[in-house]
């Protein structure tokens, strides 16, 4: 059998092509995608975006004289679902709890994110919040930090926030900044999202929201002080 070299040589063009069409995809992808935090830079101090490959990238900064983090996450785990595009904000400082409190909205068994699988404790949820949801901790006695988020638990009202955690490092909220377009993952299956930037003034209120339940959860050193005190004192 004779050897085809015009049949060679058109596969081999064949197959530059789509890897350069492929690279400029990817390359698209990546600048389309490297963009999304930007209208945000202003609201932060010491303001740092990075990006890995095709990711959407994570910026770190500081607000109100706390570290902040907003990291974008594309999820496709869940089954029949069009993907999400999650927004993990999270305030960062030492808080006075020795383990995580996690509650977790509409739960789908799929949070690859969430630390709520991993913990030991699933706790009865307070009736004025939502109940379906899971609330999971690994503190022996979580009642005091309950009582604390309480006041906070009206944000869920929004059914795009997903999942609030507090931890000895900081607090997490996780928010639905975006959904795939359908038609477009229906047939490419691949996700991409209308929203090209985040808006700052949704980013400004998800911090200011995290920042509100980080203050709560260390205001227990102060309640803490005030009960030896008033101990100390006899009252």
């Amino acid at each position: 059998m004779d050897f085809r070299f015009d049949i060679a040589a058109l596969c081999a063009a064949g197959a530059v092509a789509l890897w350069l069409i492929y690279r400029r995809d990817r390359g698209r992808k990546q600048a389309l995608r490297g963009a999304y935090l930007d209208n945000c830079r202003a609201l932060f101090e010491n303001c740092r975006i990075a990006q890995s490959g095709v990711e959407f990238p994570t910026l770190e900064g500081t607000y109100a004289g706390r570290r902040v983090r907003l990291e974008p996450l594309v999820d496709h785990m869940g089954v029949r679902k069009i993907p999400s595009l999650w927004l993990k904000v999270s305030v960062f400082g030492d808080l006075p709890v020795p383990g995580i409190v996690d509650f977790l909205v509409r739960p789908q068994n799929t949070e690859f994110y969430s630390p709520s699988a991993g913990l030991p404790t699933t706790v009865r949820i307070p009736p004025a919040w939502p109940q379906h949801a899971i609330l999971r901790t690994d503190l022996e006695d979580e009642v005091t930090v309950l009582a604390v988020l309480a006041p906070h638990i009206g944000i869920f009202g929004d059914p795009k926030f997903k999942e609030l955690v507090i931890t000895p490092r900081g607090v997490r909220l996780v928010y639905q900044a975006s959904q795939a377009e359908r038609a477009y993952y229906m047939v490419l299956r691949s996700a991409e999202f209308a929203e090209a930037r985040l808006p700052a003034g949704l980013a400004q209120r998800l911090v200011e929201q995290c920042l509100s339940v980080h203050k709560a959860v260390a205001s227990l050193n102060d309640k803490d002080a005030a009960v030896g005190r008033n101990r100390a004192s006899g009252m």
